[in-house]
């Protein structure tokens, strides 16, 4: 269970191509910004049930599950094996996402030991989306892993279900499942939700990413500031149903389009971007994000042409995470 062109300014910002930051070029040359791993908390209100379900009263039977879950949770944030796997019945099992197998509560036990002893300080969440019930005594809760790994934090997701059965009056986990993942779903960039901040030369780049009401896009808004100049705009991130390929849509306020398609290569992210500036101009180029930790990630764009006309490739540049304050 274990990422503008000014109508008349001197500055051109293709705003079509990063998770997070529109790249800058500037027009004189010089560089712009361009075994199981588990645990478990409700971080979300389950989805909707239906009316018939609302009708039979299984509300405290919801409850009681998603304490168990909290239970859970608590379990592995200590790194006690034995409390993590007593979570399970006697032969339940847990399926990893790459299909290998743990059966029975002492080989759960087992592996969680090993795992705690060789990974240390992670913490891991159960997004709750949708709690059903086949029978009286049965019951299917679907989400999302989120194991914030390391001292680092670093964020990863995966889609889980458990099937739980009540035995004498407890729910118990008969089966969870962790499902397959090339790594390039929406949720892989869930760690970038929150407001992101890049300054360099003068210019300062603000990016804040939220997700859509299903989780299925994540939008951002961008402003890109210059020499007392700001340009704004719009960015959606999503899974292009045609393809099953991840892809970046970008609004510049003053007309500019773009896009690119996302792909990954371990840790590096990597965005092949196209784009037309307001009054025409055809950009093209390729941004590389490299995450650091939970609150950074290096950025940087390469391969940069416009019109043509091929632009030298800009050193990496820094975006940290901006903290709300309290």
């Amino acid at each position: 269970m274990s990422s503008p062109k000014k109508s008349h300014g001197n500055f051109l910002v293709l705003v079509s191509i990063a998770v997070g930051f529109a790249w800058l070029v500037l027009l004189n040359g010089t560089s712009g910004i361009a075994p199981p791993t588990s645990g478990f908390a409700p971080a979300a209100v389950p989805a909707a049930q239906p009316m018939e379900e609302v009708a039979d009263n299984r509300a405290p039977d919801r409850v009681a599950i998603l304490g168990t879950i909290d239970s859970l949770t608590k379990a592995f944030s200590k790194g006690d094996a034995k409390a993590v796997a007593a979570h399970w019945t006697t032969e339940g099992e847990y399926v990893s996402e790459d299909g290998t197998k743990f059966q029975g509560r002492a080989t759960l036990e087992q592996a969680y030991e090993n795992f705690f002893t060789k990974s240390h300080e992670n913490m891991m969440e159960v997004e709750v989306e949708s709690v059903r019930f086949p029978s009286r005594e049965t019951a299917v809760v679907e989400g999302h892993f989120k194991l914030h790994a390391g001292k680092k934090r670093a964020l990863v997701v995966s889609k889980c279900s458990f099937l739980y059965t009540r035995e004498d009056g407890k729910w118990l986990i008969a089966i969870a499942r962790e499902w397959p993942s090339n790594g390039l779903e929406v949720r892989n960039l869930e760690w970038l939700i929150g407001t992101w901040e890049a300054k360099r030369d003068g210019t300062i780049v603000t990016t804040t990413y939220e997700w859509n009401t299903n989780k299925t896009f994540i939008r951002s808004h961008f402003s890109i500031t210059q020499d007392g100049q700001t340009v704004t705009g719009m960015q959606i991130i999503g899974r292009m149903p045609s393809t099953g390929g991840l892809h970046i849509w970008t609004f510049e306020d003053e007309g500019g389009i773009g896009d690119a398609d996302i792909t990954r290569d371990e840790k590096k992210w990597y965005f092949a971007a196209r784009g037309s500036t307001a009054d025409g101009q055809v950009i093209t180029a390729t941004n590389i994000m490299t995450p650091v930790d939970t609150d950074s990630f290096l950025w940087q764009t390469v391969e940069r042409m416009v019109d043509g006309a091929v632009l030298p490739d800009m050193a990496p540049v820094k975006a940290t995470r901006v903290k709300a304050k309290k």
